[in-house]
């Protein structure tokens, strides 16, 4: 194991011997030295938090709270002539964005009941990410179980959007393409059944994806200081200015990536809503 790679470590779990080499500390605290695929790992999956089995579990509830606390301050910013202010001014805009660009534009007028859910998608979502951004914290939707939760609750919104409106048996009858030939229906109706759930199913791998790549590209760009030290301490020092400035540049664009996906989610969960609140006939 690497001298540079093994002081990485030794520093971000809190190790060190001044008498020793740091991976000398590092063995001394875990047994082994880890390399950098454990480095890499441990940065993106689950683990305890302050006494608590799961870190993803912890931050996705501070979300949640952050949305709340969110929703009521900017409740009470607005005055007796339900005028906003401030940060309710802010929230008013995404909201009323969310209610004309993407409920109403892709749901139609049936779009308004499902305006409180796009919304809370939306500031969920971005809430976690940008939780995600902060030292010592972890990202909640790059946790497949939690993608696995907001898909699901997309799916049963999808479904009651159809049930609600033209009961279960019409809602599975607008799912066969109209004037389709009978022969067909043994293939068809396998098909729409099974593309009923893949639309959740990318849903819930598409935001993952996105959440945990950008974290695994930071890590990555970070550990090739220690990785080019071992081959020449001169490369370490080189490599680190450009190795920090692409992280901090990554950084940067995990902001608008934070955006762009919960407006993607919300957007594609209103897309499918409306297909089958108004079916093609």
């Amino acid at each position: 194991m690497s001298a540079g790679l093994a002081l990485l470590i030794a520093a971000q779990e809190g190790v060190h011997d001044p008498g020793g080499t740091p991976a000398e500390g590092v063995a001394a605290a875990h047994g082994e030295v880890q390399g950098p695929a454990e480095v890499l790992m441990h940065h993106v999956l689950d683990q305890p938090f302050f006494g608590l089995p799961s870190k993803h579990l912890a931050f996705f509830v501070i979300a949640g709270l952050v949305v709340i606390l969110l929703a009521r301050l900017a409740l009470r910013s607005y005055d007796a002539r339900r005028r906003p202010k401030g940060l309710g001014s802010v929230v008013e805009v995404f909201v009323v964005f969310v209610r004309d660009e993407i409920a109403l534009a892709n749901i139609g007028h049936d779009g308004r009941k499902f305006v409180p859910l796009l919304c809370s998608f939306f500031f969920f979502i971005l809430a976690a990410a940008l939780l995600g951004l902060l030292p010592f914290s972890a990202t909640s939707t790059g946790n497949i179980a939690v993608t696995l939760g907001l898909a699901s609750v997309s799916f049963l919104a999808q479904q009651y959007a159809g049930i609600s409106k033209y009961g279960a048996f019409g809602h599975l009858h607008n799912l066969v393409p109209p004037g389709l030939p009978a022969w067909l229906l043994p293939i068809m109706i396998p098909v729409e059944i099974l593309s009923m759930f893949t639309k959740p199913f990318a849903l819930m791998v598409r935001l993952f994806a996105n959440m945990l790549a950008g974290h695994m590209v930071i890590t990555a760009l970070l550990l090739l200081i220690p990785l080019m030290a071992t081959i020449n301490t001169a490369f370490g020092i080189l490599i680190a200015p450009v190795s920090i400035g692409l992280a901090l540049f990554i950084m940067l664009l995990e902001l608008l990536v934070a955006l762009i996906q919960a407006y993607i989610f919300t957007l594609l969960t209103a897309i499918f809503i409306g297909m089958y609140a108004h079916p093609a006939h």
